[in-house]
């Protein structure tokens, strides 16, 4: 299982966290199992929590499967219009936060990720195995 860095608007983490989201849709995603640590943007700028991503989901195969359904049909082609994949939500954990000035601070060069970044092996998830609790 790979790890990523996954960055999240606000709104989108904590329907995560109440799990009424059990898909995340994105442009472009790996085809494999992920852990997560999950970036949420401003106002909350910090690390706070991780998602582990399962089985990846092409839209345009869901069109078709579900090409009957004129309602569901809708639903995908909208999401279609900005995503091409949905991956399915298998499990997510609360954590404590790593803020993004410390991330800044004590990592060298460390940026926010607009969509996600690898970590494998990175002195950043160094830097976040040692710092992140879950709650």
């Amino acid at each position: 299982m790979r790890t990523m860095l996954l960055s999240f608007k606000p709104e989108w983490y904590n329907r995560i966290k109440d799990g009424s989201k059990i898909f995340e849709y994105r442009r472009t995603f790996p085809d494999e199992e992920i852990m997560a640590y999950m970036y949420v943007s401003a106002p909350v700028k910090a690390i706070t929590g991780i998602v582990y991503l399962g089985k990846r989901h092409l839209l345009s195969d869901w069109r078709e499967e579900f090409k009957n359904d004129i309602d569901a049909v809708a639903r995908i082609e909208k999401y279609q219009e900005s995503y091409r994949y949905a991956m399915e939500i298998d499990e997510f954990q609360e954590t404590t936060e790593i803020p993004l000035e410390d991330l800044r601070r004590d990592v060298p060069k460390f940026v926010a990720p607009q969509m996600y970044m690898y970590l494998d092996g990175t002195e950043l998830l160094e830097y976040i195995d040692k710092h992140i609790r879950e709650v």
